[in-house]
């Protein structure tokens, strides 16, 4: 009979820790959910951006996947677009919900602010989605204080509670918002794109799908103290965990809901059953966790896909930019040799095979590396005109499989950007590039007879150049310019032997 005391009091003392443990996995499964909306949120964004930022509902839907009867995860009941318009004139928004969706009541309701962000996109179209076309969610102070959050900062960001627009049923919920800035490449904001959540369907879906974990949850907003969700019966919660709502913090109060049932009856059948129950007891508890973990590596997998769907929009639609300004250079360096149409197609068709080759050359596995100056040939190879305008000095230096795909991407980043309105843009212009061997390579870019470049550059190449050198480079990079240029110097270590 003691031995079975100690047995029931160590596996009681297991399952303890074992609740902690599927408790905090729980609360980490809440957060990734949210994530993974946001990277859909992200995934939108780079839609918008990558066709130009036209709101077209059809291709919107099919890109996203959805229709009147599929339902969001995670209690998320729409994703939306709010347009940003000023006050004075909201045709181009109203035209939009005319032309998807038959609306007709136009932009609403009156505010006192000098700009205006109306609902011209929520799908999937439902009844309650319907309901919130044309609001103007900049009216409202509570979402006007996130969405300033995300225009300023660029990011995600969480409202306070509010009641959504979509709640026109007796079945009220409390609900959040979160949104997501599209920012124009010139810097001015395009529109939010967002998604609207009920904080009861949400908690639901996340403790129940695809399976019920058997627990309950009280949810409240840590800055506000306002209680989003109180459970249907009181409980004593095991264990509370502060939650990230993209920039808005929760405190998610959780417990099992049959927890303490759980604990009587384990130890019960201990005394009177002895070790085999204990070790049933154990590998039932064992399959839970199991069960959690599993769930847990599906909504990370989830979320990865749709980061890597909008990073890949984003990078598609910046390399198609580049392609186009170094095709258009290409055109402008070969008019200027020649005198005829006819001398000009022959020598354009030239230049855009050397463009073609240098790919062939930039994108393969590289396996077993590659020279430097090969790789800077290849690029500049598909330049073409005056190549007395380039000088290249430096050494041999192999390049390892990782170093050629960064340079090849820097390389491409930096020519484009001379070709559009650096040193390659101007008759008199002159580029050089040379580098030198020691502990490091040091490779020096000098642009000269063109206008000063702006040391303080933040678009996109700009971040992926130094994201490249610093990351998977290793090296360092420095930006100076020059009355009449710029200079780039970039140092890395050699590839290993």
């Amino acid at each position: 009979m003691l031995l079975s005391i100690v047995a029931a009091t160590a596996v009681e003392q297991s399952h303890n820790r074992q609740i902690a443990r599927e408790l905090a996995a729980i609360a980490t499964r809440i957060e990734g959910r949210i994530e993974t909306q946001t990277a859909l949120l992200s995934s939108l964004r780079g839609f918008l951006s990558a066709t130009g930022y036209r709101i077209d509902p059809p291709a919107i839907r099919r890109f996203l996947g959805l229709s009147d009867q599929n339902g969001l995860t995670a209690g998320m009941q729409g994703v939306g677009i709010a347009l940003h318009q000023k006050a004075d004139d909201v045709a181009p928004a109203e035209a939009i919900l005319k032309d998807a969706y038959g609306q007709g009541r136009g932009v609403w309701p009156e505010t006192d602010q000098p700009d205006r962000f109306p609902i011209v996109l929520l799908e999937p179209a439902d009844e309650r989605n319907r309901a919130a076309y044309g609001y103007d969610m900049y009216a409202e102070p509570v979402r006007r204080e996130a969405m300033d959050r995300a225009w300023r900062s660029g990011e995600a960001a969480a409202t306070a509670p509010v009641e959504l627009v979509q709640e026109i049923t007796a079945d009220k919920q409390i609900g959040f918002l979160i949104y997501l800035p599209v920012i124009r490449d010139d810097g001015t904001i395009h529109s939010l794109v967002y998604a609207p959540y009920r904080i009861g369907d949400m908690m639901h879906e996340v403790l129940t799908q695809p399976s019920d974990l058997g627990v309950t949850a009280r949810v409240v907003d840590t800055a506000t103290g306002v209680v989003m969700l109180e459970p249907d019966k009181d409980l004593a919660f095991s264990a509370s965990y502060p939650i990230l709502m993209a920039d808005r913090e929760w405190r998610v109060d959780l417990a099992y809901r049959d927890r303490a049932a759980t604990f009587n009856q384990a130890s019960f059948l201990l005394l009177v059953g002895g070790g085999l129950v204990a070790v049933l007891l154990q590998w039932l508890l064992q399959q839970r966790e199991q069960r959690i973990q599993a769930e847990l590596d599906a909504a990370r997998e989830v979320r990865r896909s749709a980061e890597l769907r909008g990073l890949l929009l984003e990078e598609t639609r910046h390399r198609l930019k580049n392609s186009v300004a170094r095709i258009s250079a290409i055109a402008r360096l070969t008019a200027r040799q020649v005198e005829t149409k006819e001398d000009f197609l022959t020598l354009f068709e030239r230049q855009l095979h050397a463009l073609a080759a240098a790919q062939d050359l930039l994108n393969p596995a590289l396996g077993g590396g590659v020279d430097l100056r090969a790789l800077l040939d290849a690029e500049l190879a598909s330049v073409g005109g005056n190549r007395e305008a380039i000088v290249v000095e430096g050494q041999p230096v192999r390049l390892d499989s990782n170093q050629a795909q960064a340079l090849g991407l820097i390389l491409h980043e930096l020519l484009t950007n001379s070709l559009k309105y650096g040193a390659l843009s101007q008759e008199q212009g002159l580029l050089t590039v040379r580098w030198t061997v020691l502990e490091r390579v040091r490779m020096e870019w000098i642009e000269t007879g063109a206008r000063p470049a702006d040391a303080q550059a933040s678009g996109f190449g700009t971040r992926l150049i130094d994201t490249l050198v610093t990351r998977q480079l290793g090296g360092r990079l420095s930006r100076r310019p020059a009355e009449d240029g710029m200079r780039i110097d970039i140092d890395w270590p050699p590839a290993a032997r």
